[in-house]
């Protein structure tokens, strides 16, 4: 597995990461508008009402969240400013490291019950952005393929389950300079299981002609 290469549209995926992150709540689409600028008090208020938090518990998730803020911001503006064949490894560690660091001071200022309603929240604000995205994907190809608006919706909770699982095991390995042989064979591994679940699925929702039509434009986008 080659290590991951961070270019200027890599850095922009960067930052859409990082504003889901931050927010954990809330619009998905608006995050994506406001960018990296989304206000940090903005995102203390909604956790305020979701999570119940305490005067004390605001003061400390706005520090921790714009301490975030500021590291995610500076690794991003530094990538972007670096050249693009430049070693891609000390800003992924650093987003990890910084995102890590958040964790362990949320773990420490919430209750266990608030940190679980926390990691779905912030699990539900991905999966709406990534059933946004796969809607779209859709959308492009569905007078190519000629399924249904029903089939659409079927099909886009699969797909944002697919992309999910293959963002889960790339943030996992991402930052690593060698990936040993028995790393690469459970990589290897996971994404199979990752296709073939989906593609089970995916051939539940289409007609068999549809789904030769699906095959076919895999195979057209493998090529290019």
């Amino acid at each position: 597995m080659k290590a991951l290469y961070v270019n200027k549209s890599t850095v922009a995926q960067f930052r859409l990461l990082m504003v889901l992150f931050l927010i954990a709540v809330g619009s998905a689409s608006q995050a994506a508008n406001k960018g990296a600028d989304t206000s940090v008090s903005d995102i203390v208020a909604k956790l305020k009402t979701k999570l119940e938090l305490n005067d004390q518990q605001v003061k400390e998730v706005s520090s921790a969240l714009t301490e975030l803020s500021s590291t995610l911001n500076t690794l991003v503006n530094n990538q972007n400013g670096a050249e693009e064949d430049g070693d891609p490894h000390e800003f992924i560690n650093g987003v990890k490291k910084a995102q890590g660091n958040y964790q362990e001071k949320l773990k420490k200022i919430l209750t266990s019950s608030q940190m679980q309603s926390y990691e779905a929240l912030r699990e539900q604000v991905i999966m709406e952005a990534l059933d946004n995205l796969a809607a779209i994907k859709l959308m492009d190809i569905q007078d190519q393929i000629g399924f249904s608006d029903d089939q659409l919706k079927k099909l886009t909770p699969v797909l944002g389950e697919s992309m999910r699982g293959l963002i889960k095991i790339a943030w996992k390995y991402a930052g690593d300079e060698r990936i040993r042989f028995g790393q690469k064979i459970r990589i290897a591994r996971e994404l199979k299981e990752i296709q073939h679940k989906s593609e089970r699925e995916v051939k539940q929702i289409l007609t068999s002609d549809q789904y030769k039509q699906w095959e076919a434009y895999k195979k057209q986008q493998q090529g290019k």
